[in-house]
């Protein structure tokens, strides 16, 4: 069986993310003296990268110095959102009554194209711009952009982003713990699996002998060269000697992905169909109880190894 034991990773190797993590900071006096700035990152799993923001709408202009703080990240589906609050003095709120007779002018003006019965008050304070800050309704910097402003949001970012990757980090190191040891479960069972294949190579022989005796009775014995014919190839058939191999040849690739480290989910996810694949011609080799189990045991095994894989970047 073959060495499956966490390899000593060497300065140059790289780590393996999760696609999970949560990060959160806050900062009084930020971007203003009168406000207060939280950053709020979560990430789940995703096929490929999809970030998604959810800020304050003056300050859509940051998107794309926010995607650059994020290059790091190259796979799951990554929300990033951004609170804003002021001080007591600042905290009420105003109805941009302009915005809100604009809207209901508008739907008079395209009369019949469009229904007309009145707008609900929910529909209409759900429209981005209706309910404003008093800074907002005033003119305020949020309307105008603000280098030292923005400068101060992103500064604050990138110390979320700082912390996220480490939980990231940190949830990859643990997932790659149980990657290791699944692995080693893995080769465990395909050296099982190949002790229970020799043994029903063997017994081929035997319960081919058992099946002739009734059918053939008295009538002549099949001569020897004939019988050695016919068991020869159902040894071949039975033979999942080769499924073995790639099975050990699997584990020992999804063994380098893990000490090459990175962005590796989508080449162990590969290698997860690969060990099914060979899992269920193994099973459709067995001619013995126990290569059967054995295999049901390695498809198992295989199918959490797969489900940790989902989490990985």
């Amino acid at each position: 069986m073959r060495d499956v034991s966490p390899p000593t990773l060497t300065a140059s190797a790289a780590p393996v993310f999760s696609m999970t993590g949560y990060a959160r900071l806050a900062a009084v006096g930020c971007p203003t003296q009168a406000q207060t700035a939280t950053w709020e990152i979560r990430a789940v799993n995703g096929r490929g990268l999809d970030i998604r923001f959810r800020l304050p709408h003056w300050l859509d202009r940051l998107e794309p110095a926010l995607r650059t703080r994020l290059k790091a990240c190259q796979r799951g589906t990554i929300t990033v959102s951004l609170d804003l609050r002021g001080t007591a003095r600042d905290t009420s709120l105003t109805i941009n009554r302009p915005l809100i007779e604009e809207i209901i002018g508008l739907q008079q003006s395209l009369g019949a194209l469009v229904d007309q019965t009145p707008l609900r008050l929910t529909d209409l304070l759900s429209v981005r711009g209706v309910i404003e800050s008093p800074a907002q309704a005033d003119g305020g910097s949020q309307n105008e952009p603000d280098p030292a402003e923005d400068a101060a949001l992103l500064d604050l970012l990138a110390r979320t982003v700082v912390q996220f990757l480490a939980s990231r980090r940190a949830e990859g190191a643990k997932l790659s713990e149980i990657l290791y040891g699944q692995i080693a479960v893995i080769a465990e069972t395909t050296a099982k699996a190949r002790s229970a294949a020799e043994a029903q190579t063997h017994g081929v022989a035997e319960r081919l002998h058992t099946r002739l005796a009734p059918l053939l009775g008295n009538t002549p014995p099949v001569p020897p060269e004939r019988l050695a014919q016919e068991i020869a190839l159902l040894a071949q058939k039975c033979d999942p000697s080769e499924e073995m191999d790639r099975l050990d040849a699997h584990c020992a690739a999804a063994l380098s992905l893990l000490t090459e480290g990175g962005a590796i989910g989508r080449k162990l996810d590969f290698l997860a169909q690969e060990f099914n694949r060979e899992a269920n011609t193994l099973m459709s080799k067995a001619a013995d109880l126990s290569v059967t189990q054995t295999g049901l045991a390695l498809k198992t095994i295989i199918e959490q190894f797969r489900e940790q894989v989902q989490n990985v970047e």
